[in-house]
């Protein structure tokens, strides 16, 4: 469990508890009636100032920003604590302001100038992130807490790893394949092969990293960044990965964030090229497409921690 402080085991158990035990069956019934019933998360506001996140990965997510807020002067909620109801863990956290930059009004309203302070804030925000001292030396690809990771790029499943070097993080990515194996089942042809060979042997810095900095997860209020948030897949993988899941997270080839997401997050065009055209699910417009690869879930076992 995340250790909860008194004066925050106090919030909890005196006013959240209570509200969210009443508006508990409500939610229930809302997710019996989802068609989407194997959905991984289900958020919920309690008035004004209180999120609720259901996620099997709420104790991670908890500490993770709890570790950015006590590191960084990124805007991250603040969290209440983690508790557990039917069995199924429920993270609370402050309610940011602002809208989050999906909404047309939240970045179509701004002027240039105003636009590129709010770019200009994520590019310092992220450069904290990066900052970050590991929890090992030398560096794992790994949760804050030193075991796996979440992120569907990697595994539609559930946490992988944690992975001891970048090798054994690409090793996953081509589903515990050898590079020529990949690219005999994939169909790749010589020139791809050589891409990907290549991709996959450059050697990155391990680096903190958010891993799902879409819009929708960014916060606004006028040109001011309000809120960071939605930090389970977050941890210390190689560097251009940051970069990669950015342009994955975008789905319109036309969409003008294209542009706007390398002035916040380091550009590693090459990896991003390769990867998300030839491993995995594949972006087929961009870049220059070759041939596409494929995704399945094989990979190494979880552990539960390498700290």
């Amino acid at each position: 469990m995340v250790p909860h402080g008194p004066k925050t085991q106090w919030f909890i158990w005196t006013i959240v508890a209570p509200l969210w035990r009443g508006a508990l069956p409500f939610i229930n019934f809302v997710k019996s009636c989802s068609p989407f019933t194997d959905l991984s998360t289900f958020k919920v506001t309690l008035g004004r100032f209180i999120f609720v996140k259901y996620s099997p990965h709420a104790e991670t997510e908890a500490a993770t920003m709890r570790f950015v807020r006590d590191r960084t002067t990124i805007p991250v909620p603040r969290v209440w604590g983690v508790l557990t109801f039917q069995g199924l863990p429920y993270l609370f956290m402050s309610r940011l302001p602002g809208r989050d930059l999906r909404f047309p009004e939240a970045l179509g309203s701004l002027s240039d100038a105003g636009k590129d302070r709010v770019l200009d804030q994520l590019k310092g925000f992220v450069e904290q992130l990066r900052a970050l001292e590991p929890p090992t030396k030398p560096p794992f690809i790994c949760s804050v807490l030193g075991g796996p990771v979440l992120d569907h790029r990697l595994s539609t499943t559930g946490p992988y790893g944690p992975y001891r070097d970048e090798a054994q993080f690409n090793s996953q990515r081509r589903q515990g394949l050898t590079v020529e194996q990949y690219a005999v089942y994939s169909k790749f042809s010589p020139e791809v092969l050589d891409a990907v060979r290549r991709a996959h042997a450059i050697r990155h810095p391990i680096v903190f990293t958010h891993n799902d900095l879409h819009r929708g997860n960014i916060l606004i209020e006028g040109d001011r960044v309000t809120g960071i948030v939605d930090w389970e897949c977050a941890g210390w993988f190689p560097a251009h990965w940051e970069y990669v899941k950015a342009l994955f997270l975008i789905y319109d080839p036309k969409d003008p964030w294209l542009k706007d997401v390398p002035t916040f997050i380091p550009a590693f065009e090459f990896e991003a090229n390769v990867d998300m055209n030839h491993v995995g699910w594949t972006r087929d417009w961009i870049g220059v497409v070759l041939e596409p690869g494929f995704d399945e879930n094989i990979g190494f076992p979880v552990a539960e921690s390498l700290i």
